[in-house]
């Protein structure tokens, strides 16, 4: 039998990643992984690379879970971060706020309107990510595509340079990401091409299994490989194909500044099975 419900719903954007925002402090929800199933279809239904769901948290201003397409809960997402620092200001007043995410506490800043930065801490040790398991915080894989350097900023990495990121065929990228024997729980999967103080960078995320148009952790992961494998300077531009994010390594934690904006706001009918 079928169960229908009404949800209220926001949706905000970072450079053309784009997100699905439901408040759980005020309109909660049984199973919002079962829901993202639905609400990210773009066909069917709202549309969205993520939804994000909030709920209290005792230890930050927010909890951000990030739910996705295939039902699956990922730990980090920087862009999403960003668009809850967007909204969790404007409902609070204040400039900076902190957000508890399975990857860590983050703590978001408003620049300007729109604009945000959020110190997405010092790298992590790659843990469980990978097969066996590692306390390091970069380890090298070597695939049909090339060398990888596999990172973790509360998300699972694995980058690699090319010589030209728009000719790659991204969907080979599955090959990597889906690599169950290697990495347990997917992969995001990061192609970067160095330039003159800057990078470009394409990215192939896992549980989405395929491209996004800009990822938050992809540019922080790829800009810590191009400088710590490749000498390029702590402080970068990052060129995805929505938009130029800008990522500074410092002995505190990375930061990572970009835009972050509210799109629309709505309701939607779910039917879900009871």
């Amino acid at each position: 039998m079928k169960e229908e419900i009404l949800l209220n719903f926001m949706k905000y954007q970072a450079f053309g990643n784009d997100f699905v925002i439901i408040d759980g402090r005020k309109f909660p929800v049984k199973n919002p992984l079962e829901i993202s199933k639905l609400i990210c279809d773009r066909h069917f239904s709202i549309g969205c690379d993520d939804l994000l769901y909030l709920e209290d948290s005792f230890t930050a201003d927010v909890k951000m879970r990030i739910c996705e397409p295939d039902g699956s809960e990922s730990s980090m997402c920087g862009n999403g971060v960003r668009c809850v620092g967007n909204y969790i200001t404007e409902e609070t007043g204040k400039n900076e706020i902190k957000v508890e995410t399975a990857g860590g506490i983050k703590t978001v800043t408003k620049n300007e309107p729109d604009i945000y930065t959020v110190n997405m801490g010092l790298m992590q040790n790659i843990g469980n990510f990978i097969e066996p398991p590692s306390n390091k915080t970069i380890e090298e894989r070597d695939f049909d595509l090339g060398k990888f350097y596999v990172v973790s900023p509360g998300e699972p990495h694995a980058v690699t340079l090319v010589k030209d990121v728009d000719s790659i065929d991204i969907k080979n990228a599955e090959s990597v990401s889906k690599n169950r024997d290697i990495f347990p729980y997917g992969i995001n999967v990061d192609f970067f091409e160095i330039h003159e103080g800057f990078i470009k960078l394409r990215t192939f995320e896992r549980a989405i299994w395929g491209e996004t148009l800009s990822c938050g952790t992809g540019a922080v992961s790829s800009a810590f490989i191009a400088h710590s494998k490749f000498n390029l300077p702590p402080e970068l531009n990052v060129q995805t194909k929505g938009g130029i994010l800008r990522v500074k390594i410092t002995d505190e934690g990375i930061l990572q500044t970009g835009e972050a904006r509210f799109v629309f706001k709505g309701k939607i009918a779910l039917r879900l099975d009871g």
